[in-house]
């Protein structure tokens, strides 16, 4: 463009070329401080594509107040810059399609704990993640496996559509990669401090508490609780880098974790396969561990264990084994057998180092209770067999047929070991008597089938699974014996009646004996329920200080256990006469009631009447007796009998004097 001749137009001209420039420079700073006021802003994120599910998990996630810029850019000018320059160096990789489809973003630890975020994460101390206790300081400030971690070690980027989440693949990789099994770092206590007791569906009580106390092996119950190797794989490596010299540089562990980790800030799921980790890990089958070495040598023990095998009666897992309590859990006592150099077989002790004192004498009682059922039914099961050959062919067939059904049931209880599986023992010995009811009617056998005490099914009782016979057991109580058979077996009463529930599990809900009254002796229970005989009543001649009570006889006059029983079953305020008054009569023995003591409470008093002190108590007696007499001369009860003593011996008239 050719200038102005003219000077002072070549000046109009040039302040006003100045002026455009200064606009221009101005417009353009303008739009330039603009751009970069909205390219700093969430929104223009989303301008891009590949960035719109970076953009919508960091919108639903709990930093979506906080820009992206916060995080991404680091504090201090530099760091900015160069986050700036990063950023539009994306913008024309996308602009000229030279982008990739999954943008690599690094987070500053320092951009995490600025002023104003996260600066006090570090100084927090010990704070709850999903019930398991985690200390930042802990993990931030110490090498872990001689590596330092970054905040984005665990809070990872992006997983699985959600923005910073913590991803506890990274925990389950340090915690127990190479470890042995039940010995993760930091022990299962480190992260489990306080694992809770639990009650399951099925009433079976796991004390963790206790166990933690006793030092009880994790490992015993929960015995593979990971899955995964955690291996970083070296086709991994591949989907960053193509450099042969940086390939080479596989086995040097210390210099990748020092690159990867310290420096660019790499999650460590990118290179290691994951670890899966939970508590209990359960198998499709019923396979057990012990085959591995016993071939088929124990199979009636596992049938038992596991609940199957049975007939009549369904799969009933022993609660143990639902619970992954493996066989060398309980079989841990060292023994030598003959034709074996040395067996592990299980005991009490076994059990009290698990689950401490509190379950003394259990296995004990289930074994001898077990073996009270299983020699009661199985002699059932061979009296019927040994009928069987008195029945006719066709009936016999099918009582055959049952008994060796009934049969089974009984040598898998006996062979098993009923303790195994105390629930499904005797789901086993019911069903057998009921193979052998089927047969007798079936069969025709000449055989009666004995009642049996089986006592209450354990399936139906959550208590009788660990107090198995209590029923027959014996204790006291406030300083007075107490008998579980009349409460449990007659009477049918819960054990909650007189005990505390799981959570307060072994207590009485009774302050002292006198609260058993609130159900004995209030009418609420009828007296047959606990006591045998008539109604109630004892069958034998009861010796009382006033003579002998017989209650079949009072029963038969049709009289109510509370005419003579109180609310307290107290008889000492009963007054005899109220009914029989005809007892005070010359023919009628006083000896007969009131038999002790009677010459001694009424030495001096010879020949005196009755009714002189006695009143109209004995208004009936007007004569001397033999019966009267021998009140008091008690040693000559047999004198001539039963010749009145007035036959040989003067005795005055009886007068009240």
């Amino acid at each position: 463009m050719k200038l102005p001749a003219d000077p002072a137009r070549r000046r109009k001209w040039l302040r006003a070329a100045v002026q455009i420039l200064i606009l221009l420079v101005l417009l353009l700073a303008v739009g330039t401080v603009g751009f970069i006021e909205y390219s700093g802003h969430p929104s223009f994120c989303k301008n891009c594509h590949n960035m719109r599910p970076y953009y919508d998990s960091w919108a639903t996630s709990t930093h979506n107040q906080v820009p992206c810029i916060r995080c991404h850019y680091a504090p201090g000018i530099k760091a900015e810059a160069m986050g700036k320059l990063q950023a539009a160096n994306q913008v024309v990789k996308y602009v000229t399609g030279a982008y990739g489809t999954k943008p690599w973003a690094e987070i500053e630890d320092a951009a995490c704990l600025r002023s104003g975020c996260h600066s006090e994460r570090k100084l927090e101390g010990e704070l709850s993640f999903g019930g398991i206790r985690f200390d930042h300081e802990h993990h931030l400030t110490d090498l872990r496996r001689g590596k330092q971690l970054r905040c984005t070690s665990c809070h990872s980027q992006i997983v699985q559509g959600e923005h910073l989440a913590v991803t506890k693949e990274t925990c389950y990789l340090c915690h127990f990669r190479g470890q042995p099994p039940g010995e993760p770092i930091a022990g299962c206590t480190g992260c489990h401090q306080s694992p809770p007791l639990l009650v399951s569906d099925a009433g079976f009580v796991v004390d963790h508490p206790q166990y933690v106390e006793e030092l009880t092996s994790c490992v015993s119950c929960h015995e593979q609780v990971t899955d995964g190797s955690g291996e970083a794989d070296r086709t991994r490596c591949f989907s960053c880098h193509n450099e042969p010299e940086r390939l080479e540089q596989y086995e040097n562990i210390h210099l990748i974790h020092q690159v990867h980790l310290a420096v660019h800030n790499v999650e460590c799921a990118q290179c290691h396969t994951a670890i899966e980790h939970r508590i209990v890990s359960l198998t499709a089958t019923y396979e057990l561990d012990c085959a591995a070495c016993h071939q088929r040598v124990h199979e009636p023990q596992q049938r038992l264990f596991t609940g199957i095998g049975g007939h009549g009666t369904d799969d009933l897992p022993s609660s143990m084994y639902l619970a992954r309590v493996s066989c060398q859990s309980c079989h841990g006592i060292p023994r030598e057998v003959e034709g074996h150099h040395e067996v592990m077989e299980a005991g009490e002790a076994s059990c009290l180092s698990c689950h401490g004192i509190r379950y003394a004498n259990i296995l004990p009682a289930w074994q001898e209770e077990m073996e009270r059922k299983l020699e009661a039914v199985a002699a059932v099961v061979e009296g019927a067999l040994a009928s069987r050959g008195r029945a006719a062919g066709a009936q016999r067939v099918a009582a055959d047929s049952l008994l060796r059904l009934a049969e089974e049931n009984v040598d898998l209880v006996r062979t098993g070991r009923g303790a195994h599986n105390i629930v499904f023992s005797d789901e086993l010995l019911r069903a057998a008597l009921k193979f052998v009811e089927g047969a007798a009617r079936l069969g025709q056998l000449d055989y009666r089938i004995p009642e049996l005490d089986l006592g209450e099914p354990v399936r139906g009782s959550v208590c009788l699974r660990c107090h198995l016979g209590v029923e027959r057991q014996r204790g006291t109580f406030d300083g007075a014996t107490f008998d579980h058979r009349p409460h449990v077996q007659r009477a049918s009463l819960p054990c909650s009646s007189c005990h505390t529930s799981l959570e307060e599990h072994g207590g009485i809900n009774l302050a002292s004996a006198s609260q058993c009254q609130a159900c004995h002796h209030s009418g609420a229970i009828l007296c047959e329920r606990c006591h045998s005989g008539g109604r109630g009543a004892p069958q034998r001649t009861l010796a009382l200080a006033s003579g002998d009570f017989s209650h079949p006889i009072h029963l038969l006059r049709e009289l109510t256990c509370s005419e003579c029983h109180g609310a307290d079953f107290v008889t000492a305020r009963v007054d005899c006469s109220a009914c029989h008054d005809t007892h005070h009569q010359p023919r009628v023995a006083c000896a007969g009631c009131h038999r002790e003591g009677l010459s001694d409470k009424h030495a001096g008093f010879p020949h005196i009447a009755c009714r002189t002190c006695h009143g109209d108590d004995v208004a009936g007696i007007t004569e001397w007796s033999r019966q009267v007499c021998t009140a008091c001369h008690t040693d000559r009860a047999e004198h001539f009998a039963p010749t009145e003593c007035h036959s040989c011996h003067q005795i005055p008239a009886m007068s009240e004097q």
